[in-house]
């Protein structure tokens, strides 16, 4: 049986979470001055991060132990700034599933606004098999 056989599309979940000063835009790559010439509002990168972390937890009520879900698609778009301390609310409800494949419209929104919309999508694989056929042989190459 596949793994993703029983996800319907339409399965949404949201996730709250209160934006800290690690994820701030300076603090991405500090190595390279121009992060560090930023203001101080959220990284695009960590709000990536932010948008796929409910369509992984809802992705985790489908997988076995053995099974981890990797991005393979991301779709954002960063609509507004975003401060520390802001709390948002990111939601994920999945739009299409074929295989072990699923994408996931995402929506983030602080207290005043949307602040992000986009697609992540996702591959479901057995981490051991992931590990030893795909990562291992870069490792020794």
């Amino acid at each position: 049986m596949n793994t993703l056989s029983k996800l319907v599309i339409g399965v949404e979940h949201t996730v709250v979470c209160r934006v800290g000063e690690q994820h701030m835009v300076r603090r991405l790559l500090p190595e390279v001055d121009e992060f560090t010439r930023k203001p101080e509002v959220m990284a695009s990168g960590w709000l990536v991060g932010m948008c796929e972390w409910p369509a992984m937890a809802a992705l985790r009520a489908y997988l076995t132990d053995d099974e981890c879900s990797l991005g393979s698609r991301i779709t954002i778009s960063h609509l507004a700034p975003i401060p520390a301390g802001t709390i948002l609310s990111v939601t994920a409800r999945c739009t299409s599933v074929n295989g072990r494949y699923s994408e996931w419209s995402v929506q983030a929104r602080d207290e005043r606004e949307l602040v992000a919309t986009g697609t992540v999508g996702f591959v479901v694989v057995r981490l051991e098999d992931f590990v030893r056929d795909r990562l291992a042989t870069r490792l020794s190459a």
